[in-house]
């Protein structure tokens, strides 16, 4: 192909809102390579746009972390050696925008307030707060705990105790809000080839509710989230320790270096997980694009050439 861009919208769940958001975030990209942008440009404008939406678990959709807090995720990268990440960052309406200013300082990473703080400096946007949904899947989340709770059921990593600090006692069914949680999806990602042959990735994720202040996935981790060469970018979405513990990213690229062709690496580095955890992958090289996933994932591709 000449060139071309593939996105998702999140390992875990697909509707029509998710669905048709990353067909129009494709073509919000794959207009701009039509114009003559760099894949650059195109990635990080596919996530930007995919970020404002509120459809998806990032930037203004951003899910709260059970303390009420949102923090976020991103990378860019280019297989020219441009690379940016972005970890636990609140306050920032295009965390995606704020890892390309990383890219293009003299850091690679930054993370936190910090990150507040210089994006900023930079005269980013400053996040608009929760969305109703994001509102409503705290509740829902909070009404499960509750339940797990009373059943003597304590997630793991957690104590009784510091829940109960976060969710109160208060035993309110959420069925009132279950829709929200079946639209509630992850992280985003893009990935774009243009004209010159180079290739260029951009990601975005508010993470996960049930997780402290603090925690970050694997959107920010190269060979796990992601990872990129020469000629080929991957991206991975899902439960982010679990990609972490299998170097989910790098796993599809040394397939790749095999010979596989995008599609066969996907699918193959997934029988690596658990069919009970949520994991995805997209994969762009010269000549082909994989899409692979164990749950429903919402995607969209458009290539020409």
């Amino acid at each position: 192909m000449r060139y071309g861009i593939v996105v998702h919208g999140g390992a875990g769940g697909i509707s029509p809102p998710t669905r048709k958001g990353c067909r129009q975030a494709a073509e919000v990209g794959m207009e701009t390579l039509r114009q003559g942008g760099s894949s650059l440009d195109v990635a990080v404008a596919a996530v930007r746009w995919m970020e404002d939406s509120g459809r998806f678990n990032a930037g203004t959709g951003s899910v709260l972390r059970i303390d009420g807090t949102i923090e976020m995720d991103a990378v860019v990268a280019t297989s020219q050696g441009l690379q940016g990440t972005v970890s636990a960052v609140p306050e920032v309406k295009n965390p995606v925008l704020l890892a390309l200013e990383v890219a293009r300082s003299n850091m690679r990473h930054i993370s936190g307030p910090g990150g507040s703080r210089f994006a900023q400096e930079q005269g980013l946007e400053s996040h608009p707060g929760a969305t109703r949904r994001a509102r409503q899947r705290l509740g829902v989340l909070k009404a499960e705990i509750r339940q797990a709770l009373a059943k003597g059921e304590v997630p793991q990593g957690w104590t009784e105790e510091e829940l109960r600090r976060f969710v109160g006692s208060d035993g309110a069914h959420p069925s009132r809000c279950l829709q929200a949680v079946e639209m509630q999806h992850d992280t985003v990602g893009a990935i774009a080839l243009d004209r010159n042959g180079v290739v260029a990735l951009a990601a975005s994720t508010g993470g996960n509710g049930l997780m402290r202040s603090g925690r970050t996935g694997d959107v920010s981790h190269r060979g796990d989230g992601w990872d990129i060469k020469p000629e080929e970018g991957v991206l991975a979405t899902g439960v982010g320790e679990a990609i972490i513990d299998e170097r989910g990213a790098d796993v599809v690229l040394g397939l790749l270096g095999l010979g596989f062709t995008p599609q066969q690496a996907c699918e193959q580095a997934l029988e690596r997980f658990s069919p009970q955890t949520n994991v995805g992958f997209i994969a762009l090289a010269r000549d082909a694009i994989g899409i692979a996933a164990n749950c429903p994932m919402a995607s969209h591709s458009i290539t020409e050439g």
